[in-house]
């Protein structure tokens, strides 16, 4: 049997005014399967990455607390479903769970969706959303651009930087934020970049490949006379991908580019206001 079911992706914010946020977990009700349930990530390491200046403190006395708050819900809901009071309690206490609130964890819109095993599905989207299994650098990288986005909009930027190829002939590559004059010319670029893979061999093939490309603007006389690079990085605890992090680094710079934290606004909007 073929079951419709409703799931939200709850989400970390813990800088209400960035708007910027971490998936967490998946909650999920399928009314038909009398199923209800959820499942919720503690680890620290993604999120201390992402939020550098939070306090691990925070993330772990929150999580806990909100965990226990949606067990609750569970075994409420669970109990309503057994005793026959059908899913429109449970479904009741789901949109209640889901509601917009101003706290920690938030509930991105309810989604639906088709399956024949809510539990199963349930996995596949918490996998999908929070272990990412679907990520990659280019992933990670459209994180970045739209908080870069976010930033420009809010300081009336957007007309200034836009998308534009960088290169010649037939040789070009695309950046998503641009300062170009009228002549054509690319003053200044903004190029998201995520450098906090969890092998540190992918960490310098990334890093390198622009290595490469900035090289190649230098060598045709088409470099921009501001390169930025807004960068995620690997934690220092981890010895291994924090070297090959240095280590890339290092070679960007060399070929021209500087580099900037992406939880950094202050310095983004240095760089984006300056003339």
């Amino acid at each position: 049997m073929i079951h419709a079911a409703r799931y939200s992706i709850i989400r970390f914010l813990p800088f209400a005014e960035t708007e910027e946020f971490a998936n967490v977990g998946v909650i999920m009700f399928a009314p038909t399967e009398r199923y209800f349930d959820f499942r919720i990530s503690k680890q620290w390491r993604r999120i201390g990455t992402f939020f550098e200046p939070l306090e691990r403190r925070i993330f772990g006395d929150g999580i806990r607390a909100f965990e226990e708050e949606l067990i609750r819900t569970r075994e409420q809901a669970k109990a309503l479903l057994e005793q026959g009071a059908g899913p429109t309690a449970a479904q009741w206490l789901f949109d209640d769970v889901v509601r917009t609130r101003e706290a920690l964890f938030r509930f991105s819109t309810v989604r639906a969706v088709m399956t024949e095993v809510p539990a199963a599905k349930l996995n596949q989207l918490f996998e999908d959303y929070v272990e990412h299994a679907f990520a990659t650098p280019e992933y990670h990288e459209g994180l970045i651009e739209r908080n870069v986005r976010g930033v420009l909009r809010r300081e009336g930027l957007t007309q200034r930087y836009r998308p534009t190829k960088l290169g010649t002939g037939a040789l070009h590559f695309g950046v998503p934020f641009a300062e170009v004059d009228q002549a054509g010319r690319v003053n200044r670029v903004i190029k998201p970049m995520h450098l906090a893979q969890d092998d540190p061999v992918q960490i310098l093939d990334h890093g390198n490949q622009w290595v490469g490309r900035l090289r190649h603007l230098d060598r045709v006389k088409a470099m921009p006379k501001a390169f930025l690079l807004v960068v995620t990085e690997p934690p220092l605890d981890n010895a291994d991908r924090h070297a090959a992090f240095e280590e890339v680094k290092q070679g960007l710079e060399q070929a021209g580019a500087a580099i900037q934290r992406a939880n950094d606004e202050q310095g983004l909007l240095r760089f984006a206001t300056a003339a």
